[in-house]
C-alpha cells in the first residue's frame, strides 16, 4: 500500500474538519493523526506542535470568515449587515468560528479588523476610540454567538430582532 503524501494543507483541513464536527476542543495531535490514519509523530514533520497547527487553523478560518463578511460594507447599514453576517457565520460554523479566534496578527486578521473599522467611518472617532469600538463590537457579537450556542436565550423573542436592537443601541452609543 503506497504511503500517503501528507501536507500542511491536509493537516490544517483535517484539523478544521475535526473542529467543525466535534468541537474545537477535539483538535489534538492524537485526533488529527487518527483522522488521517497516521501516527502522531508524522505530524511533527510538518508542524512543531499543536499550537502551530492551531495558528494555521486560525489563519485558514479567518479567511473563510473574511469571505463571509467582505461584501457587507456596501450595505446602507454596514455595522448591522456585518453583525448579521458575523453571527450567521459563528452560528452556522461553530468549529470554524472557534478556530478563527486565536491568532490575530496575520494579514487576514488585519483585513477583518479593517472591515469593522470601515463600518465605523460614519462616526467621529480618533484612532484609540476606533480600537475600543472595534473591540466592543467584536466582543458584543462573540457574546451573542456564545450565549446562543449554549442555549442562553430561552425567551420566545426573535433572535434576529434582538441582534438588530443590540446593534442599534451600540450605534446610538457611538453617536454620542
Amino acid at each position: 500500500m503506497p504511503r500517503m503524501q501528507l501536507s500542511k494543507a491536509m493537516i490544517i483541513d483535517t484539523a478544521l474538519s475535526l473542529a467543525e464536527q466535534q468541537g474545537y476542543e477535539a483538535v489534538t495531535m492524537a485526533n488529527i493523526a487518527r483522522s488521517l490514519t497516521i501516527k502522531p509523530p508524522s505530524l511533527y514533520n510538518h508542524f512543531k506542535n499543536l499550537d502551530e497547527i492551531k495558528y494555521a487553523m486560525a489563519e485558514a478560518a479567518q479567511k473563510q470568515l473574511y469571505e463571509a463578511l467582505k461584501d457587507t460594507e456596501k450595505d446602507a447599514q454596514p455595522l448591522l449587515s456585518l453583525a448579521k453576517a458575523y453571527v450567521h457565520f459563528g452560528s452556522s460554523h461553530p468549529g470554524l468560528y472557534a478556530s478563527s479566534l486565536p491568532g490575530g496578527t496575520g494579514k487576514v486578521s488585519e483585513k477583518l479588523v479593517k472591515l469593522i473599522a470601515d463600518g465605523l467611518t460614519a462616526f467621529s472617532l480618533d484612532e484609540t476610540e476606533k480600537i475600543h469600538a472595534i473591540r466592543g463590537f467584536r466582543s458584543m457579537l462573540h457574546g451573542f454567538i456564545d450565549l446562543n450556542k449554549h442555549a442562553g436565550f430561552k425567551l420566545d423573542v426573535n433572535l434576529e430582532k434582538s441582534l438588530e436592537q443590540m446593534v442599534g443601541i451600540y450605534v446610538r452609543g457611538l453617536q454620542t
